[in-house]
């Protein structure tokens, strides 16, 4: 007899088993990411159908499978709703769904980040959701960016020199191919090196250590163009840790 379990989860992505039939790929609150069948939901009338598109988070029970859990209820707990109308807040929220599928996919389902990674895709949809500008938007995308890879041990100290391990004053450099902030003196023989200015390590320094929801003196001071910049850096720092680049935004150039 299969086992039942309940749990809390958000869809970031689904596509169809057959006629009927579609997968829909979550993070959960306690298993991590999962695989579910949502029986019926591509019928008119199904009331899983509107449960299982991307970015909604449910309250589900499902039934264990070997391969993939199957769907028995579903009650939605937020639709992050106007994700959907906006092609910006779309977009980034594919990217958080690529990046937690990149570095998740493996991960042992009961791992004891699995409720702080949730908490903090929640947290990211929410803001993106409800945000009125693209600051707003990429905001909490770097939040995001930082704070998951802290929680899964990538973090970045903004501060130290990872090799002499003194507190940079100024002229911080970062080194790709070591995955860290060098000092003026240490990064003399390191390729692959940018210069990061030292208020913007300051700027990620502070959304790093502060709560995903609180706000900074940085939310209403930090441009288009700086948050671009850290946007673009984190990313860059992601793919080369996953070994997988992150497609979404060439898919949607080739679209657009």
């Amino acid at each position: 007899m299969k086992k039942n379990f309940t749990t809390e989860a958000i869809n970031l992505k689904n596509y169809p088993l057959n006629d009927n039939d579609s997968i829909v790929v979550m993070f959960s609150k306690t298993k991590g990411l999962i695989r579910a069948v949502a029986k019926g939901a591509k019928r008119p009338k199904s009331k899983l159908g509107a449960r299982v598109q991307m970015f909604i988070a449910n309250k589900l029970m499902l039934f264990e499978g070997k391969n993939l859990d199957t769907i028995a209820e579903a009650q939605s707990l937020n639709t992050f709703s106007k994700i959907r109308n906006d092609l910006d807040k779309l977009s980034y929220s594919m990217y958080l769904a690529e990046t937690i599928n990149n570095f998740c996919s493996n991960q042992n389902k009961q791992d004891e980040n699995n409720e702080e990674i949730y908490d903090l895709i929640f947290n990211a949809f929410d803001k993106i959701s409800t945000a009125k500008t693209k600051e707003e938007v990429l905001l909490s995308v770097l939040k995001f960016q930082i704070k998951l890879m802290n929680i899964l041990g990538w973090g970045i100290d903004f501060k130290m020199c990872s090799i002499c391990q003194k507190e940079i004053e100024t002229n911080a450099v970062f080194s790709f191919q070591m995955g860290s902030f060098l000092c003026p003196k240490c990064a003399k023989n390191s390729p692959n090196c940018i210069k990061i200015h030292d208020k913007i390590r300051e700027f990620m320094q502070t959304l790093l250590i502060f709560d995903f929801n609180k706000e900074t003196k940085y939310d209403s001071l930090a441009n288009l163009a700086v948050l671009e910049k850290c946007f673009l850096f984190m990313k860059k720092y992601i793919d080369n840790i996953s070994h997988k680049k992150t497609k979404i935004f060439e898919v949607l150039d080739i679209v657009q």
